[in-house]
C-alpha cells in the first residue's frame, strides 16, 4: 500500500483523500481560478456533490489544502532549525528539508508559493503567527549573517533562491532529485548571507 501524501490525513475518509489529491494536482498545474469544481471531482473519480460533502466550494477546498501544505513546510523548517550545531549546519538542514519536501510533493511546494498572496491573509491568526519568514528572520538574527544588508532582504533572497529552484526543478531544468542540489544551494546561500 502506498503511503499517503503529507497533505492527506489517515483519518480523512477515502473520498476526501482522493479529492485532496486531485485538487492539489489541478491547483498546482492549472491554478485555483482555472480549475473548476467539476474538474476536481472528475479527476478524483466522483461527481460534484461528493466535494460539497466536505467543503463549501472550491475556494474552501483550496484554503484547506493551502493551510495543510503550509503548516507542513513550517514544521519542516522548525525541525531543521531546532537541532544544535553551527549556523551553516542548521542552514544546510533547512535547505535539505525543503528539498526533501520538494521531492516528496513538488505540487504542494509550488501550490503554496504560487498561492501565498491569495491565501495567507485568509488563514487563521494562529497559523499566520507561524510564518516561514519570521522563523527564518529569527534564525538569521541568531546567526552571524551580514549586517550590511537589511535582514528582510536577506530572508527574501534566501527564500527566493529556494522557490526559484523549486520552479526550475518542476519545469525539468534540474535533472535528478532536488536533494542532489543541497550542497550547491547551501554553498550559494551561505555566500549570500555571510559578511
Amino acid at each position: 500500500m502506498n503511503a499517503l501524501p503529507f497533505f492527506v490525513e489517515p483519518t480523512d475518509p477515502p473520498s476526501k483523500q482522493e479529492l485532496l489529491k486531485a485538487a492539489l494536482k489541478l491547483f498546482a498545474r492549472e491554478g485555483v481560478r482555472e480549475s473548476s469544481i467539476r474538474a476536481v471531482a472528475e479527476e478524483a473519480g466522483f461527481t460534484n456533490p461528493v466535494l460539497f460533502k466536505y467543503f463549501d466550494g472550491k475556494d474552501a477546498l483550496a484554503l484547506f489544502l493551502f493551510e495543510r501544505c503550509y503548516l507542513r513546510m513550517v514544521r519542516e523548517a522548525t525541525t531543521a532549525l531546532a537541532g544544535g550545531g553551527t549556523f551553516r549546519a542548521r542552514l544546510g538542514r533547512l535547505i535539505a528539508r525543503f528539498l526533501a519536501l520538494l521531492d516528496e510533493s513538488p505540487d504542494a511546494v509550488l501550490f503554496v508559493n504560487e498561492e501565498l498572496r491569495r491565501f495567507w491573509p485568509r488563514m487563521s491568526p494562529a497559523t499566520r503567527r507561524l510564518s516561514l519568514i519570521g522563523i527564518t528572520r529569527k534564525f538569521f538574527d541568531e546567526g552571524d549573517v551580514s549586517k550590511e544588508i537589511d535582514q528582510t532582504l536577506l530572508v527574501s533572497a534566501f527564500w527566493g533562491l529556494l522557490v526559484q529552484f523549486a520552479r526550475i526543478h518542476a519545469f525539468g531544468d534540474w535533472k535528478g532529485a532536488a536533494v542532489d542540489a543541497a550542497p550547491q544551494l547551501e554553498a550559494l546561500a551561505f555566500k549570500m548571507l555571510k559578511p
